[in-house]
């Protein structure tokens, strides 16, 4: 192999492909999953009781009800602030908190064997390129931040993602696609009228709204998935619970649509890579697990996640730094007001030192 300079890369080729052919070979293989109930991360965001005022950090409850039900078990990940007043912007181009950063994630996504992004708020605007839009909610940037390297690292390993609303558009935004701010106002004139994506008014679990979604492709995962086992295929779902005014504008590159709304808003997609079981949707099917097209879906995703509950971790720890630098060029890559920190700093991006790494004999015969 012919050396390179680059960050992210192992001789002359780039460690995401390098990790995306041996994951392969791993899950061809076969072998007996090592665990019954698979390990699904959920991530828990900051938030008070109502009672008392205490500071907790909480997963969506409906999402690990779904997981352990289609049989996998929920590990609530806290979204925790690194450091208190820190702008977590920084991190995007500060090396040393970023190193930081990475040294805690890691371990948790490497223990993981699935990982759920959930539903919740507007993904920071800064973090596709884009102008936040008056429309757009306060972000919650230690949330935006932890989800983003989350969602790169669990893409890198191949680690199965099944991403829900936010957790759709996080999985988009992580990978370079960008998004409607506001539906309503962004939506193009010479696209088809909008259906109702949410309620008028005030928002609660008792008012949400539903459209039909059409399953682009009869072949996609997600269609396989809810199609269920000896099931007749389902060109349309009649009725999902909607609740978004963002949605995705650009695709990332390597995503595919896997669904759509009756006014074309992109209702669900997936990665092309057959090594990747990362399947996102803009609707909420945690709350509908008594319907047999939804435990189809999760337990499709469980499924995935038993597989790859075979894959040997530890194998992959030679390529640790490898996989922090191919994170840290990504960030290299972001425009810079991207990376205006909200404490009004516009940061110049610094470059990352390549180190050098010893691969391990089944790694290096993956290429």
């Amino acid at each position: 192999m012919t050396s390179r300079t680059q960050t992210g890369m192992v001789g002359d080729v780039s460690v995401d492909e390098l990790l995306e052919q041996w994951i392969a070979e791993q899950l061809g293989r076969g072998a007996i999953p090592t665990c019954d109930r698979p390990r699904i991360g959920v991530l828990a965001a900051g938030g008070t009781l109502r009672d008392g005022g205490w500071p907790i950090y909480g997963g969506d409850a409906p999402t690990a009800h779904a997981i352990l039900e289609a049989g996998g078990f929920p590990c609530l990940i806290p979204l925790l602030p690194l450091l208190e007043g820190y702008d977590p912007l920084q991190l995007l181009v500060e090396d040393y908190t970023f190193g930081l950063l990475f040294d805690v994630c890691w371990p948790v996504v490497r223990n993981l064997d699935g990982l759920i992004l959930s539903g919740g708020g507007d993904v920071y605007a800064c973090l596709y390129g884009q102008q936040p839009h008056p429309q757009a909610e306060t972000p919650d940037l230690w949330r935006d931040v932890w989800e983003r390297y989350l969602a790169r690292l669990a893409w890198l390993i191949c680690l199965p993602t099944l991403g829900i609303c936010r957790g759709m558009q996080l999985m988009n935004v992580a990978l370079g696609g960008t998004m409607y701010q506001d539906l309503p106002a962004q939506w193009p004139k010479d696209r088809p009228k909008l259906v109702r994506h949410r309620p008028r008014g005030r928002v609660s679990s008792s008012n949400w709204v539903s459209h039909p979604v059409q399953l682009v492709r009869p072949d996609s995962r997600l269609a396989l998935a809810v199609k269920g086992r000896g099931e007749l295929g389902r060109p349309v779902l009649d009725a999902v619970l909607s609740m978004h005014h963002q949605a995705v504008e650009m695709l990332a590159p390597g995503l595919e649509v896997s669904a759509t709304a009756p006014d074309g808003v992109i209702e669900a997609f997936e990665d092309v890579s057959p090594s990747r079981w990362w399947v996102a949707m803009q609707f909420h099917p945690e709350w509908s697990t008594h319907l047999s097209w939804v435990m189809g879906l999760f337990t499709a995703f469980i499924d995935a996640s038993r597989a790859y509950s075979a894959v040997p971790r530890e194998e992959m720890e030679p390529l640790r730094t490898e996989m922090r630098d191919w994170l840290r060029q990504r960030d290299r890559s972001v425009p810079s007001r991207r990376a205006t920190s909200t404490l009004g700093i516009d940061p110049l991006i610094t470059p990352v030192t390549r180190h050098p790494s010893t691969l391990l004999p089944s790694l290096r015969e993956a290429v």
